[in-house]
């Protein structure tokens, strides 16, 4: 893995004599492991042959720019290597191999649920599963957030002849809203930094609460409420917004100085959520700039999460950041609940 992190690095000398300083003490210590007296394995050699330059290196022996032309035989190969145990260990048929320039592959490409057909669905028994697949939208299972996911589920065939999804009761709606998630948190100040979140906040009292912030609200302290600081000019665009606005809505002289191609900005980029709406598909909300339906500040990450319905007695930890993508990349879980009950009676009806 260093290797190849020096190998990418190649190309930047700064970023290279950077790697080449990080990772100086593992590299020397896994350099005696690679090393193969006397082989004539090409592979092998051109793994010598890899890390002898490396060792060289750091003798002061070589210079870093020589360091690309000895590496690269041996990346070849570990990514030749990588790609065919990929071949072999997913049952990938290979049409041909072309070495006409390098060495490739010809395969059969499936989309995944075909593959996942192909693979699990012709089978009987225990080897044969019944499948089906639908794309569910989060709001039909009570989340404040149209986010929508292609879902696969499967039974053994030996256990039940077909499956089904969850529908969801709140198809078709009323939906749940971005204030029935979030609005007992509007005056609740935010903290900046990951070391003030030790003692979390106080959860005053509300009164009048909607049905799913009773639900959400299983602590008495407030864990996660933290947003970045906002500059000067973000916070001149935050005051520009209304809700439902996002980055394209804003004046010319407040779209500068950000983005190379200001046209192609996507329409989630500093967008005010609606709060009488459920909010878009929840991503990594720092990254995007959500700025908050009613304060003139970032959504914080005890707020993404709400959205994506995690109540407060789940508490998120790492970076700042790395608990925003944590909550981006999560399935709600209010409809995860759906899936497995469904699941589950459908087994218990098997077992019954």
């Amino acid at each position: 893995m260093e290797l190849n992190v020096i190998f990418k690095a190649t190309q930047n000398p700064k970023k290279l004599l950077d790697a080449l300083k990080k990772h100086e003490k593992r590299l020397r210590k896994i350099i005696d492991e690679h090393r193969h007296e006397d082989t004539t394995d090409q592979i092998l050699l051109a793994d010598d042959i890899a890390f002898c330059a490396v060792q060289d290196y750091y003798a002061s022996k070589i210079d870093a720019d020589k360091l690309h032309k000895l590496i690269a035989p041996a990346i070849m190969y570990q990514r030749m290597l990588s790609k065919a145990t990929e071949i072999y260990t997913n049952d990938i048929v290979v049409d041909c191999y072309d070495t006409n320039n390098g060495l490739s592959a010809v395969i059969q490409s499936f989309a995944v649920f075909d593959y996942l057909k192909a693979k699990l669905g012709t089978g009987e028994g225990m080897d044969g599963y019944a499948i089906t697949a639908d794309v569910l939208s989060a709001v039909n299972f009570g989340a404040p957030q149209k986010r929508m996911r292609f879902v696969v589920m499967g039974i053994r065939k030996d256990l039940a002849t077909e499956v089904k999804l969850p529908e969801g009761k709140y198809k078709g709606g009323p939906y749940r809203t971005v204030e029935d998630a979030i609005g007992d948190l509007a005056d609740i100040d935010p903290v900046y930094n990951v070391g003030d979140d030790i003692a979390g906040i106080s959860l005053p009292c509300k009164e009048n609460l909607s049905e799913l912030a009773l639900s959400l609200r299983d602590s008495k302290v407030l864990h996660n409420h933290i947003i970045t600081k906002t500059t000067d000019v973000a916070m001149e665009r935050f005051k520009a917004l209304e809700q439902g606005q996002n980055f394209h809505a804003l004046s010319e002289e407040l779209k500068t100085n950000t983005y190379t191609d200001i046209s192609r900005t996507q329409n989630t980029i500093y967008l005010r959520l609606k709060y009488d709406e459920p909010s878009g598909t929840v991503v990594n909300v720092r990254k995007s700039m959500w700025v908050h339906p009613i304060e003139d500040r970032a959504i914080s990450i005890r707020e993404s999460a709400r959205l994506q319905t995690f109540p407060d007695s789940f508490i998120f930890c790492g970076t700042k950041d790395k608990q925003y993508q944590q909550v981006g990349n999560a399935v709600p879980p209010i409809m995860a609940k759906s899936i497995a009950k469904k699941l589950a009676s459908q087994l218990k009806k098997v077992v019954q």
